[in-house]
């Protein structure tokens, strides 16, 4: 059993991930150091289907402030999606700040290229991880500049039109084996 780790309070905007250059924070091991690496290899637009299988229910919901995806189907497209819309992504500070039965924070800033301006951004973010007791991923939010995710009104209809649509639009590699996929 993992015992409960927090670390300061949550920081904000461009104070996320301070120092996370070369001290990522609570150390983690096993499944959960996994998760993580997985986690920074999304962001980093390098999804497959191998980490969705090892990581993540399929009934699993990823959440940001511009989708609810719901399930393998929606969820999937938006990583698959990612290195269509940044042809580069680089990590360049992350660090953990609680590891908690059923939880996992991390801070991150990220580097993104947008393809279409070729104009680059840098993201901060705290990734907030609710998992099942197995330690699979149940829920996956990017909490853009630490600020938590609102899910009511028109805001969240078009978080929920954007993840039904994605699926359409991007194409996510199919398993050479019918048993493969997420738990």
């Amino acid at each position: 059993m993992t015992t409960p780790q927090s670390a300061a309070p949550p920081a904000s905007g461009d104070q996320l991930a301070k120092g996370g250059e070369t001290d990522h924070g609570i150390p983690l091991e096993g499944r959960r150091k996994m998760l993580v690496e997985d986690s920074l290899s999304l962001f980093q637009c390098k999804p497959s289907l191998e980490i969705f299988k090892r990581g993540w229910r399929e009934n699993a919901v990823f959440a940001d402030p511009l989708a609810i995806a719901q399930g393998f189907k929606q969820y999937s497209a938006q990583w698959f999606g990612m290195p269509k819309a940044f042809p580069e992504s680089e990590t360049l500070a992350w660090k953990v700040t609680k590891s908690e039965p059923g939880l996992i924070e991390y801070e991150q800033r990220q580097r993104y290229v947008i393809a279409l301006v070729k104009s680059e951004k840098i993201m901060s973010s705290l990734v907030h991880i609710e998992l099942d007791n197995e330690d699979y991923i149940v829920r996956f939010e990017d909490r853009w500049d630490g600020k938590v995710l609102t899910t009511g009104g028109i805001g969240g209809a078009l978080k929920g039109l954007n993840a039904k649509i994605m699926p359409s639009l991007v194409s996510v590699p199919k398993e050479k084996e019918d048993n493969g996929g997420p738990k």
